[in-house]
């Protein structure tokens, strides 16, 4: 069965009320018994806070399918994307040996780090602010590539003019 709302996502289980497939993300969870958000907001006359609206709780957040994947920023400027999105276990990065294999980790999980660790208006705010935290992780890449090349070329020309 797939999710009523997500026809590409297999479902978890069935809303009590209406019988739609629900997801992970779709899922509200009331007295023990799984409801779709519509139904849940009408049998409970009032709105319920959906799965996006999980972050900042640890590991109690329901990470959105959205959120998850590669996250570049986090990749490219490890303990330094982890100070801002409160992810602390990146300044495992600095340690010799272990931030090789943490760059990897950050990068594979980090997206899901930083929903569960900071509190975000929305997964677009979240994904903006991941997207920026992209694009200077790969400024400071090029930066440093730009520095290398004038570095080889001065060391040519100073090799140069020595012989």
């Amino acid at each position: 069965m797939k999710c009523a709302y997500h026809p590409e996502i297999d479902a978890i289980g069935t809303c009590v009320n209406c019988g739609k497939g629900v997801c992970v993300e779709c899922k509200t969870m009331l007295g023990g018994k799984i409801y779709c958000q519509p139904c849940a907001d009408e049998v409970f006359a009032k709105p319920v806070k959906r799965a996006e609206d999980t972050s900042g709780q640890g590991a109690l957040a329901v990470v959105p399918s959205e959120v998850k994947g590669w996250n570049w920023g986090a990749f490219l400027l490890s303990w330094i994307w982890g100070l801002g999105n409160n992810v602390y276990i990146a300044l495992l990065s600095l340690i010799p040996f272990v931030g090789i294999v943490m760059v990897f980790l950050l990068g594979a999980k980090g997206s899901e780090w930083a929903w569960q660790n900071k509190k975000w208006e929305s997964v677009e705010h979240f994904k903006r602010v991941q997207r920026t935290w992209a694009y200077w992780g790969l400024g400071v890449l090029l930066f440093g590539v730009v520095l290398w090349i004038i570095y080889i070329i001065l060391i040519i020309i100073v090799a140069a003019a020595g012989a």
